[in-house]
């Protein structure tokens, strides 16, 4: 008797564990980590450049929450969002939403991140100083603690030399730690200080400023304007009679006045 009772439990254990095991099987293979559940929308878009297919698919999971990825075709495919060798539609993905998903983190596409917006007087002053160094090594040097102001003076002395990036760069350094030694003179002179170095380099030219950058006036501006007048008068009577007449031109740069007409006595 105990022999039976044994067996039965035994054979009811089996059981227990066969049905655990079933509705193991039978449920859906979601993996930890995937994004899964229920397409709520779904579209494509066709990379103009390069022809290339992708799909933004938005999920919606179990807790309510919301998350849309981008896949490639093949991806799509796999997932029955869209059927093999057909042509992206909303026809052809209307029957995507609804449809259960697990879509593994690792294939999804990440969207490219947007350009940081450059800062307006680091992408002038490599804009303006083009043949001598670029924005990121200007703007390296800013965040470093170099201002503007000092950036650009660097730049005009770098033209003034005929150097490139690094030479830029050697007289920023130069301007942080006090040490000219880099830019000694002809005879051996080591500047002491920025304001020796800048008068030595320049020889008494006037040193160009950040504002003459911003304001692109590396140049001198020229202005000609020119007016013509002319008068007229006429008199008619016994006697005299007389006629004046005045003319001005005005124009930009220069002004004419006309010449005083002269009446004819009739």
């Amino acid at each position: 008797m105990k022999i039976s009772r044994f067996i039965f439990t035994l054979l009811m254990g089996f059981a227990v564990l066969a049905a655990q095991a079933g509705s193991v099987l039978a449920a859906p293979a979601w993996q930890e980590g995937f994004i899964t559940g229920t397409v709520t929308a779904v579209t494509c878009e066709t990379d103009s450049d390069t022809g290339v297919t992708t799909f933004l698919v938005t999920v919606m999971g179990t807790d309510g929450t919301s998350e849309t990825v981008r896949i490639d075709h093949a991806t799509a495919v796999s997932l029955g969002i869209i059927a093999p060798d057909t042509p992206c539609s909303e026809e052809a993905l209307a029957d995507a939403v609804g449809l259960e998903v697990s879509i593994d983190p690792a294939v999804v596409i990440p969207d490219e991140e947007e350009e940081e917006a450059k800062h307006p007087v680091g992408l002038a002053l490599s804009l303006f100083f083009d043949d001598i160094t670029d924005y990121e090594t200007i703007m390296s040097a800013h965040e470093d603690g170099t201002g503007f102001g000092v950036i650009a003076q660097a730049l005009w002395m770098t033209t003034k030399m005929e150097g490139d990036s690094e030479t830029f760069q050697a007289i920023i350094e130069a301007k942080k730690s006090g040490d000219y030694s880099a830019f000694a003179s002809e005879d051996g002179l080591v500047p002491k200080n920025w304001g020796q170095f800048r008068n030595a380099l320049l020889k008494g030219e006037k040193m160009k400023n950040l504002g003459a950058v911003m304001s692109d006036k590396d140049g001198d501006g020229n202005g000609n304007g020119n007016g013509n007048g002319n008068g007229n008068g006429n008199g008619n009577g016994n006697g005299n009679g007389n006629g004046n007449g005045n003319g001005n031109g005005n124009g930009n740069g220069n002004k004419n006045k006309g010449n005083n007409g002269n009446g004819n006595n009739k």
